[in-house]
């Protein structure tokens, strides 16, 4: 499915930021007077990182405020649009919130997703999201260093923010995914406990290097945590069973195992396995269907995708399109 392209111009998006009193450093202006910054506060930087990875990182800067972190505030309507949400995007991305959550006072009836056209009036205006990329702790000074995301940037089929991405596996945090362009600074505890009041300090576009010390105090820091909690990889990748049917995943691929499979001799040929528009499943035996899935929770590779029989069961391996994106369930709910 195609991706929708950011309705706001870079222009349109350095003008907003330089009204709401960011200095942003282009290099064609590099040079030019610029203006005095706020009274407010002294000015800190923080980074732009553009989700088109043929647009180059920026460096900005805003006035400080003590006692909090101007970021979110500050950021949230650089992420407005009136652009309307697909509603099988917003069920797929809403998934994992509402999966196994429960209402009404016997816990008898599911939770259900909010709707496209409620998510898109909560979020006019924009908003923004604060992502960790490193806690803060005694080892760093009590300084957090976070990314500032679009929170419906996922659900509004954004691009993949690769830079992005890739400064969290730099922090130790691999795998997640980033939909849209992102901000990251750097936050410090005036106290230097670790608590309230917080002042936002600079971060620079150097620190985004492989190797940067921030990078390893975090990544340290969140491998002990997740050893500690008694993690281990892959755990968060859900599977399920049905009926006639069971599945697993991995960060690449589905794997379903089909009950029913024919024995004897010449079983694989009265097998037939379909994938209509890499968007679902059919699974037949003599003709006869014994396993569909109409909508996938989503898309897959029909060219990737193989099967072969085990025993009394068939088993499907589906690519997925998008990968290291973990599936909250086997079919798109809903649907």
């Amino acid at each position: 499915m195609a991706q929708s392209e950011d309705p706001v111009s870079e222009a349109e998006r350095i003008d907003f930021l330089r009204s709401r009193g960011v200095e942003v450093d282009l290099a064609e202006e590099r040079g030019k007077p610029k203006a005095a910054p706020s009274a407010s506060g002294p000015p800190f930087s923080f980074v732009y990182i553009p989700a088109d990875v043929h647009s180059a990182v920026a460096s900005l800067e805003a006035p400080q405020t003590v006692g909090a972190d101007v970021l979110p505030t500050l950021l949230a309507p650089s992420f407005s649009t009136d652009e309307a949400m697909d509603p099988e995007t917003v069920v797929r991305e809403t998934a994992g919130r509402v999966k196994n959550m429960m209402i009404g006072g016997n816990g008898a009836e599911q939770l259900r997703a909010p709707t496209a056209q409620t998510i898109q009036k909560m979020a006019m205006g924009g908003t923004c999201e604060s992502y960790p990329l490193a806690q803060p702790t005694a080892d760093n000074g009590w300084c957090a260093v976070r990314l500032y995301i679009d929170e419906v940037g996922a659900l509004r089929k954004r691009p993949r923010n690769q830079r992005a991405e890739d400064l969290l596996e730099m922090a130790g945090q691999p795998g997640v995914k980033i939909s849209g362009d992102a901000y990251v600074g750097r936050v410090s505890n005036a106290n230097g406990n670790g608590g309230y009041p917080e002042r936002n300090i600079s971060f620079g576009v150097g620190e985004m290097a492989a190797g940067s010390e921030w990078a390893q105090t975090a990544r340290a820091d969140h491998h002990r945590k997740v050893q500690e909690a008694g993690h281990v990889e892959g755990e968060n990748l859900k599977g399920g069973e049905g009926a006639n049917h069971s599945w697993t995943q991995t960060d690449d691929d589905v794997e379903i195992r089909i009950k029913g499979a024919p024995q004897g001799k010449g079983a694989g040929k009265r097998v037939s396995v379909t994938y209509p528009k890499g968007e679902g499943l059919i699974v037949k035996v003599d003709s006869v269907q014994v396993a569909g899935f109409a909508k996938l929770f989503t898309n897959v590779v029909p060219d990737g995708c193989a099967w072969t029989l085990d025993g009394e069961e068939i088993v499907v391996t589906l690519e997925k399109a998008e990968q290291n994106m973990p599936w909250m369930e086997l079919t798109l709910p809903g649907y």
